[in-house]
């Protein structure tokens, strides 16, 4: 490949600023493919946990935003990498997704099962952690689950645990997220900015829900989900799921949990490579509906100034971000 230099967003200023730049393209190791970026997935939580600086691991500014997943055309694979010719269509987690160029690991890599729906499997991550919460945490058809948080990561969540025959109540307090939940995620949504979430669920869930996931990261919501969840004893109490990431040391009321006997969940990471390849299936055939939750297609020349903008208080008015860098 002939070309040397590429276009990366790089956040310049810690929880302020967001440009282009220009880098080195990078090359493949023997395990790597590197990938001509067609789509990029911006998750807004953890990529905000990084370029706030809660979640520096070691790195200096400037640096690269903290993308992590794209879809885009094959242009060079290592020697140690089967499964991919130059030229394929692969959906992969790596470093710096939102440039031109990326590399991924082999093992980081699928392929694209259906072209078709290239933009909604840039965000291919949020849904794989949905799908690796549920299983470690066991959904089953017929229980009760709560979602805490109508981000991306708790949309698809509550889309998957229906599609595994939950009954799925969601909680947010953003009004343009409660719309997008009522109509594609969720049977009920709690509009949390009323009250304690224990109190508005207790007409209908007085002894709570079989399941309750926390996705929002937010250590001050913990104790008011685990207040959801139905207690029991003899392994008969619920379940209660730390999907969301939460910097730092958090707490929370011991007793609440100890005496009501209900099991804690701690899924890490997005899930064995068998659980992406199948939220990557269900975006294929339209069962995991990925388009509606997108609310912004961003052309790559701007997408350093509505990086930016996460900055701010519009990131409330954001929900899925697609950087477009195929013109």
């Amino acid at each position: 490949m002939s070309q040397t230099t590429m276009k990366t967003v790089m956040v310049t200023e810690v929880a302020k600023k967001a440009e282009l730049a220009d880098m080195a393209v990078p090359k493949p190791d023997d395990n790597s493919i590197l990938v001509k970026v067609h789509y990029s997935g911006v998750s807004v939580g953890t990529e905000m946990w990084i370029a706030t600086g809660k979640r520096l691991e070691g790195r200096t500014v400037p640096f690269p935003a903290a993308g992590y997943q794209a879809v885009g055309e094959v242009v060079e694979k290592g020697k140690a990498v089967d499964g991919f010719a130059v030229g394929d269509m692969a959906v992969v987690f790596c470093s710096n997704s939102h440039s031109q160029y990326v590399t991924a690991h082999k093992d980081l890599a699928h392929s694209l099962p259906n072209p078709a729906k290239a933009k909604e499997s840039s965000l291919f991550v949020m849904p794989s952690v949905g799908i690796h919460a549920l299983k470690q945490s066991r959904v089953e058809a017929g229980e009760n689950v709560l979602v805490v948080g109508q981000g991306l990561i708790g949309q698809c969540t509550a889309q998957l645990a229906r599609l595994r025959g939950a009954y799925v109540a969601t909680s947010e307090v953003s009004a343009e997220r409660i719309a997008i939940s009522q109509k594609h995620c969720s049977d009920w949504v709690i509009d949390a900015s009323k009250g304690r979430l224990p109190d508005l669920i207790k007409q209908r869930f007085p002894d709570g829900f079989d399941v309750v996931l926390e996705s929002t990261g937010f250590e001050r919501l913990i104790e008011d989900a685990m207040a959801c969840v139905r207690g029991g004893g003899l392994n008969q109490g619920g379940r209660f799921v730390f999907e969301g990431w939460y910097p730092g040391s958090i707490t929370y009321n011991f007793h609440q949990a100890h005496a009501r006997q209900f099991s804690c969940h701690y899924p890490c990471f997005i899930g064995p490579k068998p659980d992406r390849e199948g939220a990557l299936r269900l975006i294929a055939s339209g069962k995991l509906e990925i388009l509606p939750l997108i609310s912004h297609f961003v052309p790559w020349r701007d997408a350093a100034k509505v990086y930016t903008e996460l900055f701010t208080a519009k990131r409330d008015h954001f929900n899925g971000i697609v950087f477009d860098w195929t013109a």
